[in-house]
């Protein structure tokens, strides 16, 4: 495929939260460090989104409460069924994951991060050659093909080299971090977290996501209790939750040396100017949600989410 991929040195760190909460400047930050390289797109999506390779390997549960009762091998007829419908949906869904790659998230007509998309960081040759020889993996093993389809896709990314960690930044990897922590054991998380009346604030401003202040509330909430729920999987020492306004504003200098810690990364020069020139209190737009979506109705709605999810919702 053109390059030799070496994937054993390099290390994936995946970077998450609600969105809109500051996950592409901490990919922004991290990609000035010479250990790290953030990935070209910075937001890949085809992994954690839905339709994505979690989908393909795990499965989408359209009914996640509902307990799957075993088929002995022995009762062959309902084993056999079974087996056909499972074979059947996972065929679904790859097609479906294979659609949205080639006309979704190949090349997207938007700035960055999101724009160009998978065109902006690999061969349309590399990456056919990498969807065929997952198509014939799957039969064998999903988790290893997965895997191996995603071991090879860093290493031939353009700008792959001899870093230390390899960077991704769509928001949906946290609320999926038990299923990427299957894929890859010694992963790395990074769970942005940001007042979540900016977030809402600044969903609001977008065309996708809540139209309202109210809708914000529902949605944020499932965002972040999905978050808590499949980070209890992550090992603590594989795992970091840095808030936005700790490191731009209220504990700049302590938040940052926590994030190096985490990662055991020095204090490199080029990341250091980043942090000082762009990542700045002016930058967070803290505090935004008091001019633009704050009233009676908001605020008590808010206060009250705040107490029921008082042991993650942070700030």
């Amino acid at each position: 495929m053109g390059k030799s991929p070496i994937f054993h040195k390099v290390t994936p760190v995946f970077v998450g939260g609600t969105g809109r909460s500051g996950t592409t400047v901490m990919g922004d930050l991290l990609g000035n460090h010479p250990d790290v390289r953030t990935s070209t797109p910075i937001e890949i999506k085809f992994l954690s989104n839905r339709s994505g390779l979690l989908d393909v390997v795990f499965g989408r549960d359209e009914s996640p409460n509902k307990a799957k009762e075993p088929v002995s091998i022995f009762h062959y007829r309902t084993y056999r069924k079974r087996k056909e419908r499972e074979n059947e949906k996972l065929a679904n869904i790859l097609a479906e994951f294979e659609d949205q790659v080639w006309n979704k998230w190949w090349d997207i007509d938007a700035p960055p991060p999101h724009g160009r998309g998978l065109t902006s960081g690999i061969s349309r040759p590399n990456l056919e050659k990498l969807m065929s020889a997952l198509r014939r993996d799957l039969k064998i093993n999903r988790i290893w093909a997965a895997r191996r389809f995603m071991k090879k896709f860093i290493a031939l990314q353009d700008e792959a080299g001899s870093e230390k960690y390899w960077v991704e930044t769509t928001p949906m990897n946290i609320p999926t971090a038990d299923k990427l922590l299957k894929l890859f054991p010694n992963a790395l998380f990074i769970t942005m977290v940001r007042d979540p009346r900016d977030v809402i604030a600044s969903l609001l401003t977008k065309n996708w996501g809540p139209t309202t202040p109210m809708e914000g509330l529902t949605w944020i909430e499932k965002r972040l209790t999905d978050g808590h729920t499949a980070l209890k999987a992550v090992p603590a020492k594989q795992k970091i939750t840095i808030a936005l306004e700790d490191l731009a504003i209220n504990k700049r200098e302590e938040t940052y040396r926590k994030l190096t810690s985490f990662l055991g990364i020095s204090d490199a020069p080029q990341m250091r100017k980043f942090f000082e020139e762009e990542l700045t209190p002016e930058n967070a737009t803290s505090g935004r949600w008091k001019k633009e979506i704050s009233s009676p109705e908001f605020d008590t709605a808010y206060a009250a989410l705040e107490s029921k999810l008082s042991a993650y919702l942070l700030p």
